[in-house]
């Protein structure tokens, strides 16, 4: 196997490319090394009491969104709804490189999770996820929802 490592000072992302011919246990290992970066939050099941629940390791590319009610922090993911022990503002600074935009005083939302947009009266528009779930951008916030949009689109181009 042959590995080739370029240093560019001016490069502002990041990338990794892996060319293979046949899915190595070697090749999966890399891939595997290249996706653990990314940060996961724990959390427990919310129907369960926090003392006594199973706290579970959440990865942020299965979360749909993230909403703060009555001071808890909850994450819905297809699987269920799980309770956070953290704040959102910590949670937003951890995960808005990987897709993650506030869209209201108390939301996050994962951008890659997002099936539609659609906009309603009142300028309001409404993020339609993939498991029929959907959640409104609250006005305020549409702006800057749209150029993050935008920044991770060129990010991945």
């Amino acid at each position: 196997m042959k590995l080739n490592l370029y240093e560019d000072k001016k490069m502002t992302d990041e990338h990794v490319d892996v060319y293979y011919s046949n899915m190595r246990p070697v090749i999966k290992q890399i891939i595997d090394t290249v996706n653990s970066e990314r940060p996961t939050l724990s959390g427990r099941p919310a129907d369960e009491d926090l003392d006594d629940g199973e706290e579970i390791i959440l990865d942020p590319k299965e979360i749909y969104y993230l909403d703060h009610i009555d001071r808890k922090l909850f994450a819905y993911t297809e699987n269920g709804v799980y309770r956070l022990m953290s704040t959102l503002a910590s949670v937003e600074e951890q995960l808005s490189p990987y897709g993650f935009v506030r869209i209201s005083k108390s939301n996050l939302v994962n951008i890659y999770k997002i099936k539609q947009l659609k906009p309603d009266i009142n300028m309001k528009v409404y993020a339609s996820f993939d498991n029929g779930e959907r959640i409104c951008i609250n006005r305020s916030y549409k702006k800057s929802f749209t150029e993050y949009l935008q920044k991770m689109r060129r990010m991945s181009q």
